[in-house]
């Protein structure tokens, strides 16, 4: 019986433990955006998405989001991934996980 209760506590534990970090995702393909938030969310982290850079790098300075980590696409339309980091690292000091598929 205390192994079950104490795997019971352990799955709560690991079920909330990413409430607090707030991913932002960077991808204008709505598939894979949608696939991204839908795996992120049910890790139970907060999730937000950006389709286009300049959208990003608004969400990025905005503090009230809180947003703790940028996961982006490197190919996108409207900036190329390598320049957008760049300007991602001149305006915060976010970790940022980039895509390159």
């Amino acid at each position: 019986m205390n192994s079950d209760k104490a795997s019971s506590s352990s799955a709560t534990h690991t079920e909330c433990c990413y409430r607090d970090i707030c991913i932002l995702i960077i991808d204008f393909d709505p598939i894979c955006l949608r696939v991204a938030l839908g795996m992120l969310r049910a890790l139970t982290y907060e999730v937000l998405a950006a389709h286009r850079a300049m959208e990003a790098l608004e969400m990025i300075q905005d503090e009230d989001l809180g947003i703790d980590m940028v996961l982006m696409e490197l190919h996108m339309p409207d900036m190329y991934g390598l320049d957008l980091l760049d300007e991602i690292k001149r305006i915060s000091d976010l970790p940022v996980l980039i895509d390159v598929f």
